[in-house]
């Protein structure tokens, strides 16, 4: 089985358009998915989920709280020592809770339209913040491919949603990285303050602070358009995904032998809703498989650039005693490629449901020059490069020869 790099690139200049959940353009886009998948032979099945942008609201929150802590422990700085002190350590409660709370509202901020599942108050909450729209997740699977649960289960992911903000993703990423840094250190300023009066902490006290605060400010409006045509992210993985599809349709020398699924998600760029309700829906379904043959899960975004390619989830995944990160990693060896691990503050993958709920799944990124025009009006089709498609598909291709050889 050989990938085709440029017919996968030929995929996504076809898909490369704004299509921001919840407008107009991602139901022509869900059309032209689902006829694609249907003509290469598969069942595609449809399922609809209602999410609001409570994630974004939250994070909003987060900052907000941090910086009016951060503001009134400057007000008791002289007065009040040790109130000063406990103020700055509420910011360091927030900052700790945050990664906790955002899942919880990832979780909870996504319901399935077409199930009896009881909404919990959490999720009545989440639901009912910000704006409340629906999506739709697509599933396809080859009709007359066995249903063996006893057959490893793998399930390739991409989202098809796009979106543009007006702070581009490495001023976000630097906005959160200076205010948290300087939330910290005020924090820690503040306290030994408080136990030695040691009249140079003030001065550091007050640039950390000031840091925070004006990198803070601007993620408290970050808004969310549907001005980026998303090439790279995410019509890149979407069509890793879409040419993966054709090639075992062609080929189908590993059925009887493992289970496969291709599962297309909306709504990824607000709070990984699509996946979140996905796993909502079929979590009975995924543990089943879990425990019998195993499952695997390889999520795709932002691949099409000019650069090696990263493996986001690495860390959860073997603290989970999981598999992918190890197969990717072999993998990419046997391909004669390299695959780093990649982390950053502020940023999901649909692999992160299934796996904060213990599942083995894991991302396949790509970080290059062109990758920071991500979520901006400049993320169009000439920044598409041969290279990452290339390596995710020889990537997921020999994972799949892996799994089928019970390895």
């Amino acid at each position: 089985m050989t990938f085709d790099a440029h017919k996968a690139i030929a995929y996504a200049r076809r898909f490369a358009r704004p299509r921001l959940a919840g407008s107009p353009q991602t139901q022509r886009v869900i059309e032209e998915i689902t006829s694609l998948l249907s003509s290469r032979g598969y069942r595609v099945a449809r399922e609809t989920f209602s999410f609001s942008t409570a994630y974004n609201v939250f994070i909003a929150l987060e900052v907000l709280a941090c910086l009016l802590l951060a503001l009134a422990s400057l007000t008791l700085w002289g007065a009040s020592p040790w109130a000063s002190a406990l103020l700055a350590a509420g910011i360091v409660g927030v900052i700790a809770a945050a990664p906790w709370l955002n899942r919880a509202v990832q979780a909870g901020a996504s319901r399935p339209l077409d199930t009896t599942e009881h909404t919990g108050r959490w999720q009545r909450l989440c639901l009912g913040l910000g704006r409340r729209l629906t999506a739709a997740n697509l599933i396809a699977t080859l009709p007359g491919a066995p249903e063996d649960p006893t057959l490893p289960h793998i399930v390739l992911i991409a989202h098809y949603d796009s979106k543009s903000q007006r702070l581009p993703i490495a001023v976000r990423v630097a906005c959160f990285a200076l205010s948290i840094t300087g939330g910290l250190l005020y924090a820690a300023a503040a306290l030994l303050h408080a136990l030695t009066a040691a009249p140079a902490l003030s001065g550091l006290a007050f640039v950390a602070a000031a840091v925070a605060v004006v990198a803070g400010v601007p993620l408290l409006f970050l808004d969310v358009g549907n001005a980026s045509p998303g090439a790279i992210d995410n019509a890149s993985g979407l069509s890793v995904a879409l040419h993966l599809a054709e090639i075992l349709a062609q080929q189908r020398d590993w059925q009887g032998r493992l289970r496969l699924t291709f599962l297309i998600t909306g709504a990824e760029e607000i709070g990984v809703a699509g996946a979140a309700a996905y796993l909502q829906r079929h979590r009975a379904e995924l543990r089943r498989d879990a425990q019998a043959a195993g499952l695997r899960i390889l999520n795709f975004d932002g691949v099409g650039v000019d650069a090696d390619l990263r493996l986001a989830g690495a860390r959860l995944n073997r603290r989970n005693n999981g598999r992918m990160a190890g197969w990717v990693e072999a993998a990419a060896r046997d391909c004669g490629l390299r695959v780093k691990p990649f982390s950053m503050i502020g940023l999901s993958y649909d692999h992160a449901p299934f796996a904060e709920a213990g599942f083995d799944a894991v991302s396949l990124i790509a970080i290059g020059r062109a990758t920071w025009a991500v979520h901006t009006p400049r993320d169009t089709a000439e920044r598409l490069h041969p290279r990452g498609f290339a390596q995710a598909g020889a990537i997921a291709l020999r994972i799949i020869d892996l799994i089928r050889a019970g390895r």
